[in-house]
C-alpha cells in the first residue's frame, strides 16, 4: 500500500512512520511533506497513492486550505493534537481523525477501516464495470425491430420480421414482404446486415440478405454450392458459394 504523509513536526512524522512499519510492513511511504504550499503543488500534479496522513496544523496553516486549491479524492486519515476540527475533517475524505500522541491500537483501527472502506469501493466499481459491460452487450445486441418505410406522403412502420429477404437492385436496396410489398430502403446492404438479428437473417452473398422463415427450398448445385428458393419467389437464382455453404446450413438449423 503506498502512503503520502502531510506533517511538519519530525518527531511526529518519524513515530508515525515508525508505526506504520511495524503494523505493516508492506507499506510503501511515497512522499512526505511539510507544508500546505507544498501539499498543494504536489497534489496538482501525483495521485501515485492509496492514502493519505494528513496532519491538520502545518506550518503555513490549516490543512483544509489544501482543498481549497486543489481537487482530492484520495482517502485521509487525520492527525492532531486537537479534537476540534473533526467536524471539517469529516466533510472532506475522511477515514479516520487520530489525536495526538498515536496509539498504535488507534492506528491499527485507522487501516483496518480503510482497508474495509476500499474494499467495499473496490466491489462498487467491480458492480458498476459488470453493469456497464452488460449495458454495451445490451446495446450491441439490440436489433432493429422496425423500419419506417417512406410510402408517397406517408411512412409507414413494418416489422423487419414480415420481410422475406432484401436485395440490392440499381444501387437500391429493396426489401420484400411475405406480403409481395417491395419498398425501397434508405441503408446499405451492408447496413442491414449490421442491424437486423443475425438469427434471422443471413447475407447469402453480396447482393441478398434472407429471412430464414423466407428459405423455401436449399439444392445441391455445381463445385459444392448450394441454390435456394424463397418465398415470395425471387427474380433469379439464388446461389450461395461453397465458402459460405457450411455456414450457411448451420445458421438455418441451429436457431
Amino acid at each position: 500500500m503506498k502512503v503520502l504523509i502531510i506533517e511538519d513536526e519530525v518527531s511526529a512524522k518519524k513515530y508515525l512512520i515508525q508505526l506504520l512499519n511495524k503494523i505493516d510492513p508492506n507499506i510503501e511511504i511515497v512522499k512526505t511533506i511539510d507544508s500546505v504550499k507544498s501539499a498543494v503543488k504536489y497534489l496538482k500534479k501525483e495521485n501515485n497513492f492509496e492514502l493519505i496522513f494528513m496532519d491538520i496544523q502545518l506550518g503555513d496553516g490549516i490543512c483544509f486550505e489544501i482543498f481549497e486549491q486543489t481537487f482530492v479524492d484520495i482517502p485521509i486519515i487525520f492527525t492532531t493534537a486537537y479534537d476540534q476540527y473533526a467536524i471539517e475533517a469529516f466533510k472532506v475524505n475522511s477515514v479516520y481523525y487520530l489525536l495526538k500522541p498515536i496509539k498504535e491500537e488507534d492506528l491499527e483501527n485507522a487501516l483496518l477501516k480503510f482497508k474495509k472502506t476500499r474494499t467495499h469501493i473496490n466491489h462498487q466499481h467491480d458492480q458498476l464495470n459488470m453493469f456497464l459491460k452488460q449495458m454495451q452487450g445490451a446495446a450491441k445486441n439490440k436489433h432493429t425491430t422496425t423500419f419506417l418505410i417512406s410510402d408517397k406522403n406517408a411512412l409507414l412502420p413494418i416489422k423487419t420480421k414480415d420481410f422475406s429477404f432484401f436485395f440490392i437492385e440499381s444501387n437500391i436496396v429493396r426489401g420484400v414482404t411475405f406480403s409481395n410489398k417491395s419498398y425501397a430502403l434508405d441503408k446499405t446492404i451492408s447496413e442491414l446486415e449490421e442491424e437486423l438479428d443475425s438469427e434471422l437473417f443471413y447475407r447469402v452473398n453480396r447482393q441478398l440478405l434472407v429471412n430464414r422463415n423466407g428459405v423455401d427450398r436449399v439444392y445441391n448445385h455445381f463445385y459444392g454450392k448450394v441454390k435456394i428458393d424463397v418465398t415470395p419467389e425471387f427474380d433469379g437464382p439464388i446461389i450461395i458459394s461453397k465458402a459460405k455453404v457450411k455456414t450457411f446450413k448451420n445458421w438455418l438449423v441451429s436457431h
